[in-house]
């Protein structure tokens, strides 16, 4: 809003509009860049670019947006935005991102979170064994020897603590003064939300039937069934007719390297735990399964040449938009897992069944935080991520898997 009031000519499109029009427009270019942004990782701290990568990326979301405004102003005032506003808007707007940005990052690699874990000796370790490379953000402060609860106060504020860990199951918690400990600025957590609050998941092995209990399943509103439900059906009927193309183009190449079938039918465990039938263009050889169910690995021998190829940029995944259209999936939760596999996962992992609580999903937050499962180790991390989804899902977490999903995709990742 400003470029176009202080640095345009005076015959700018944008200046001779309505203020209230002119806000509008600025919300419309903020959502489309904020989009874009997400769909080229452009808001990814963690991603460890160069500045130039990252400037390039503000700029190019920049651009996409500018793009944006320019349709949107031509559709409505029948007029384009000047080419000088437009090109001030795309160069401010992705520098003074980029550099917010850059700012934010400095700050957070320099200003470590301080946590004191106040708890049994082996309680540290099994903290950071969830965190895994998040470890690197912490810094673990080491309390006194035997250090008086009465002490633990004035220890914090010295230490300049911002967390401390108590484990739920130490008695002598329940003598700390938390109040003292809040009015000084010291969060007070337990693991679970701690490992929540730093990795956006939630350790299965923390999970309890109390934590199950107080799940707030805002999915299972029956309004926002009917939105989410609906949708899924636009998201799958587009999906289907845009990628109808490219699935003619991928049986062609199946039937040429290892002839028919081009689908591949496998049942899966879905909503509630009722069995479906997924579909899929067949990405291994037709024997691959003659000895029974195995688990699926990143670099499985068994998937053919076009194969690899679809099963990189998820082309093999496309017929399940009809899976979505029955109302069998949706576009966003838990991956299904094959039922022959979950008897042994079911026995390690008791809280599996949680996943079951929602629809399955063709991309999820677990397919986009973390990799194949391929043994019970990977599953249970799976379940990490899958048991943070069912408690904070949402449409606007929905909006940021799809987003994500899009720009793996762009990446030819799976």
């Amino acid at each position: 809003m400003l470029v176009p009031y202080y640095f345009s000519p005076g015959s700018e499109i944008l200046i001779n509009i309505s203020t209230e029009r002119l806000f509008l427009y600025a919300v419309f270019f903020a959502l489309g860049f904020i989009i874009i942004g997400e769909m080229v990782g452009l808001f990814e701290i963690e991603n460890q670019t160069s500045l130039f990568n990252k400037f390039f990326l503000g700029l190019l979301t920049s651009s996409f947006a500018c793009t944006i405004l320019l349709l949107e102003v031509w559709l409505i005032e029948y007029d384009f935005v000047g080419r000088i506003a437009i090109l001030q808007i795309g160069i401010w707007v992705g520098f003074l991102t980029f550099l917010f940005l850059a700012i934010l990052e400095s700050l957070s690699k320099h200003r470590r979170l301080r946590v004191l874990v106040f708890a049994h000796d082996g309680f540290e370790a099994k903290v950071k064994s969830y965190l895994g490379l998040q470890n690197e953000k912490i810094f673990w402060i080491k309390a006194k020897p035997k250090i008086n609860l009465e002490e633990l106060v004035e220890f914090c504020n010295t230490q300049r603590v911002d967390v401390l860990l108590l484990d739920k199951s130490e008695s002598q918690t329940e003598q700390i003064d938390i109040f003292a400990l809040i009015e000084s600025g010291v969060r007070v957590l337990g693991v679970t939300p701690f490992v929540e609050m730093q990795s956006q998941k939630i350790p299965p092995r923390e999970v309890d039937r109390v934590w199950l209990a107080k799940l707030d399943l805002r999915l299972r509103d029956p309004l926002i069934i009917r939105i989410k439900r609906i949708t899924d059906i636009l998201i799958g009927v587009i999906g289907l007719i845009l990628s109808f193309p490219l699935i003619l183009a991928a049986g062609f190449f199946i039937v040429i390297e290892s002839g028919f079938p081009l689908f591949f039918h496998q049942s899966r465990t879905g909503f509630l735990g009722r069995p479906y039938v997924l579909h899929k263009l067949r990405t291994m050889d037709k024997n691959a399964e003659k000895k029974g169910a195995v688990w699926a690995q990143k670099n499985d021998l068994r998937v053919t040449k076009v194969g690899y190829f679809l099963r990189k940029w998820r082309i093999d995944e496309i017929p399940q938009f009809w899976n979505v259209i029955k109302g069998e999936m949706s576009i966003v939760g838990p991956r299904p897992e094959r039922p022959e596999l979950e008897k042994e996962i079911h026995e390690r992992l008791p809280f599996w069944k949680c996943r079951y609580l929602l629809k399955p999903g063709l991309t999820g937050w677990a397919q986009i935080r973390f990799e194949y499962a391929s043994d019970m180790e990977s599953s249970e991390e799976k379940l990490a991520y899958d048991l943070f989804y069912l408690k904070n899902a949402s449409f606007f977490l929905d909006l940021e898997i799809m987003l994500s999903t899009l720009r793996s995709l762009t990446r030819g990742s799976r």
